[in-house]
């Protein structure tokens, strides 16, 4: 009998203690809806010179170490992201958009080894319509660094060749080149680009075609 009651104290303690564990620890998607939270005050786009000195901003580092969090999550945190590409903060869908666009490219070290972020492309898709020029850019260009996975988004890029901004004619070309030959339906709207008035859209279109049609 005593035996019994002894196994069943040990069992009640265990419970409670793994309780205590998990009512302590907040969710994961409470955690990485805060990371994105914390993107906001970040400064977009990303730097693209080092310090001369080596040493980082403080709000650099900050960044660095957001994204670090981020990666860690794994595919736990792209529920959170995505919904931040619907956020009304637009500092905030810009740096969601912009984090895509890096876990994509798995060109920022804080976020390799790149991450399989399929799951987030009907999101990325409908930033290709979002007010901002930098969220449509960004999440066009990470739609390129899925390729070819992303192919799906095809014709909502050649849309975006059209578009009245110039930068986001510029991410429009640079995705759909990342498809190569996957994206020959784009060739008529690249080929059209090739006579847009901005000197880096019609680059950016020539390079697009030549990826197309190297093969």
């Amino acid at each position: 009998m005593r035996k019994q009651v002894s196994a069943a104290l040990v069992a009640i303690g265990a419970i409670f203690l793994l309780s205590v564990f998990v009512l302590g620890c907040p969710p994961v998607q409470d955690k990485a809806d805060e990371l994105v939270h914390q993107l906001r005050d970040l400064p977009t786009p990303l730097p693209g010179i080092a310090p001369g000195n080596g040493i980082l901003p403080e709000i650099e580092r900050r960044r660095r170490e957001i994204y670090r969090q981020i990666r860690q999550l794994g595919t736990e945190a792209l529920p959170a992201l995505q919904r931040g590409l619907h956020h009304d903060d637009v500092r905030i869908r810009r740096n969601v958009a912009l984090i895509f666009n890096a876990l994509a490219g798995g060109w920022v070290e804080e976020l390799r080894p790149k991450l399989n972020i399929a799951s987030s492309l009907p999101e990325l898709v409908a930033a290709l319509d979002d007010s901002d020029s930098n969220v449509r850019a960004w999440s066009a260009q990470a739609i390129g660094g899925m390729a070819p996975d992303s192919i799906a988004a095809l014709p909502s890029l050649i849309r975006l060749i059209n578009n009245p901004d110039e930068g986001s004619r510029n991410s429009a070309c640079i995705a759909l080149g990342a498809f190569g030959p996957a994206a020959r339906d784009a060739l008529p709207a690249l080929r059209g680009a090739l006579s847009d008035s901005s000197e880096q859209v019609r680059a950016f279109a020539r390079r697009a075609i030549e990826n197309i049609q190297s093969h």
